[in-house]
């Protein structure tokens, strides 16, 4: 049992490695819009969420996959800002990077991981509303692979939670984020952009 477990969580991180790395070729391309008020936040946080989730779990193995994220969620930031796709910091980014100091403030003055990564869960949480209100209405600005596979990766690493007996406290951020990174891949699938084509022969051609 250990030695799967183990493999699973070699598994998720590689699974969440890969998608993100598809997800840059899709952003090259046009596939996928990267939105700046979600991806400024999940770079900054994507860091304190692995170290406050590994102390908050007490488990290594199971944070791989964050840690992985942690790392490749930079690098897609820096380089989609390379490739010139962000705008500038609105308010509602600015205040939840602000949320990010202060997690990061509890964490080293209470030594509390698990306030820590409520907070960033909250920023995670509320930074998603602007990439799924942009999907809903146009379902072009994504592609769903990358979703899909993120949606995937953490599924795994929740199950690899009740492999090792993990605190209850520990499946929020992944349930939490399966629910979110799977409602952009559904709002993002195929036949609704067929959809959302036909939509706009009718109203003639004009995109939102």
């Amino acid at each position: 049992m250990a030695v799967f477990s183990v493999t699973l969580g070699i598994l998720a991180a590689l699974l969440h490695a890969v998608a993100y790395i598809i997800y840059n070729i899709q952003a090259k391309f046009g596939r996928s819009t990267p939105n700046p008020a979600s991806w400024s936040v999940w770079a900054f946080f994507a860091t304190l969420n692995a170290f406050s989730f590994r102390e908050m779990s007490g488990d290594t193995v199971v944070t791989l996959q964050f840690f992985t994220g942690s790392v490749a969620c930079i690098v897609t930031f820096f380089y989609v800002l390379l490739i010139g796709k962000f705008s500038k910091l609105k308010f509602l980014e600015w205040f939840l990077l602000f949320s990010g100091l202060v997690a990061s403030i509890v964490w080293w003055q209470l030594q509390s991981a698990t306030w820590a990564n409520m907070i960033a869960l909250a920023a995670f949480v509320i930074s998603f509303i602007p990439t799924f209100e942009k999907v809903r209405k146009n379902p072009l600005v994504e592609s769903p692979l990358p979703w899909v596979l993120w949606t995937v990766a953490l599924t795994m690493t929740t199950f690899n939670l009740a492999l090792r007996d993990s605190k209850s406290t520990a499946y929020l951020m992944p349930v939490t984020l399966i629910l979110a990174h799977a409602s952009i891949a559904f709002l993002s699938r195929e036949n609704r952009k067929e959809q959302y084509y036909r939509a706009l022969e009718n109203a003639g051609g004009k995109e939102d």
